[in-house]
């Protein structure tokens, strides 16, 4: 068996595991020290994982908790629903899964009353020529922003609640982006009504405070008017932004990566030609009600 080694980024997130199969069965050991190396940097990559069917990305991931299967079941495994398809490949004539996800910063599922724990993404094709790799995903540290929120600021916010929207995300996206059909309010009612969450959330494990608020998905604060609510989201996604609180994964084919989805939002880049193939399977844990 390969040493196990683990290398920290230099930004506030973000470290790699070489030395692992996760074709093979996992030791205890072994998985204690993926599941406190996500504690820890909140964004891990587990290098080299190139002959890795869907059946055994579902197995691992249950190591975390419960797999989800996601509400677009048009884009999720047909032999594993607990896999969604993240891609821009068309398969007898129609899309491979979903061919827009990530197009706005976000925490998955934060639509749902039991957002996702951790994300675990694998690199089946990734979009490169001339040795060149496109479509990098970016990760904002929310506990780092959470943190260096002026104290005027924390206190306005602290115990507040807002409204996170797939309805709202889906047309909006749709109208944006041209991907998918824009959709009736009737229709859109086959999806989760909106959910509500603290705008700062206390992580279940490590006890610290992150922002919890997603440009894609959170639309309005509770009981506030609409003028005060709305400068004020675009205050705290504006902060977000802050370079000091990115790290920025450049994919391999065979990469696995794993994200605890209340320290970090993400965003996927889309800076390839649709010629050039990107697929990954995905699996998203069901974490508990935010508090």
């Amino acid at each position: 068996m390969a040493e196990i080694k683990i290398t920290h980024e230099t930004d506030p997130i973000g470290a790699t595991i070489t030395g692992l199969d996760l074709g093979s069965d996992m030791s205890e050991g072994e998985f204690k020290t993926v599941r406190e190396t996500v504690n820890a940097r909140a964004v891990v990559v587990i290098r080299d994982q190139v002959a890795l069917p869907s059946e055994r990305l579902v197995t691992f991931a249950r190591l975390f908790g419960t797999p989800q299967v996601n509400v677009r079941a048009d884009a999720n495994n047909e032999a594993n629903p607990e896999v969604f398809w993240v891609s821009n490949v068309h398969e007898n004539g129609k899309p491979l899964g979903s061919h827009d996800a990530g197009r706005y910063w976000h925490s998955d599922l934060c639509y749902l009353e039991k957002p996702s724990d951790v994300t675990l993404l694998h690199a089946l094709e990734v979009p490169a020529t001339d040795g060149v790799s496109y479509g990098a995903t970016e990760f904002i540290s929310a506990t780092a922003a959470y943190d260096s929120l002026s104290d005027d600021l924390k206190e306005k916010i602290a115990g507040v609640t807002a409204r996170n929207g797939y309805r709202y995300m889906w047309n909006r996206k749709a109208h944006e982006f041209g991907k998918r059909p824009v959709l009736s309010d009737a229709e859109l009612k086959k999806f989760p009504e909106d959910a509500v969450h603290p705008i700062v959330r206390t992580h279940p494990r490590t006890g610290r405070k992150c922002l919890y608020v997603c440009d894609g998905y959170t639309h309005a604060i509770d009981g506030w008017a609409e003028d005060e609510s709305r400068e004020t989201l675009d205050a705290l996604f504006a902060h977000l932004l802050d370079p000091g609180f990115r790290y920025r994964h450049e994919w391999r084919v065979g990469d696995l990566l794993i994200w605890d989805n209340c320290a970090v939002q993400h965003k996927a880049n889309f800076d390839y030609p649709p010629e050039l193939r990107r697929r990954m399977q995905r699996c998203t844990i069901e974490g508990d009600v935010p508090f």
